[in-house]
């Protein structure tokens, strides 16, 4: 796949079904729209000074253009731990990457070959005194009452107003059904309005 970039918006464009082409100082610039066509071509310096250059190009997909204020986003960050993590496409099984991004043959989003399983950590704690946290099992040194374990995890807990919200809103819905028949018939004239 021989895609370009659209030097206005950053979309990736295929020069086989670009919208336009503009050459400018030797180089041919593909465009995604008449739009981006027309501002290009009234002024292609500016569009061509804020390009990242070939070697900062290295993951296009991935890093956002701009934030709301207009200035560029910061690179993102990498932890060391991630940095070991093997990337593979969904659809093109054969590819695989260190970098998280998109897949240089179809331009979907790799995904991890192994998934990263959520961090869990057990601390043990005092039934009597929450203050005495340890890494092992153990005693608790003021009361001598075996501690006991509590897991601590990443992973995202039900969240009990979002619960009872859905409850309400399926309650209120099961009880405003009732009405639509007879609010129909009254609209149209089969039932006197008593309000």
């Amino acid at each position: 796949m021989n895609a370009h970039i659209d030097p206005v918006c950053g979309m990736t464009v295929d020069p086989a079904s670009a919208a336009g082409t503009f050459d400018y100082e030797g180089e041919t610039y593909y465009f995604c729209s008449q739009s981006c066509l027309r501002k290009f071509s009234a002024d292609p310096q500016a569009y061509l000074n804020r390009l990242p250059q070939p070697s900062a190009m290295r993951n296009v997909m991935t890093q956002p253009f701009a934030q709301l204020s207009g200035r560029p986003s910061p690179p993102p960050v990498i932890s060391p731990a991630s940095a070991n993590v093997e990337y593979t496409c969904p659809m093109d099984p054969e590819v695989k990457q260190t970098v998280l991004g998109a897949c240089p043959r179809c331009g979907m989003a790799l995904e991890p070959v192994t998934p990263v399983s959520p961090a869990t950590k057990t601390d043990y704690v005092c039934p009597m005194h929450p203050q005495i946290v340890r890494d092992g099992p153990g005693s608790c040194p003021i009361c001598g009452m075996a501690l006991e374990p509590r897991v601590v995890t990443l992973e995202e807990e039900e969240n009990p107003e979002l619960k009872d919200m859905k409850r309400r809103f399926w309650t209120s819905v099961a009880l405003t059904l009732p009405n639509a028949p007879s609010d129909r018939a009254r609209r149209a004239g089969q039932l006197p309005d008593l309000r």
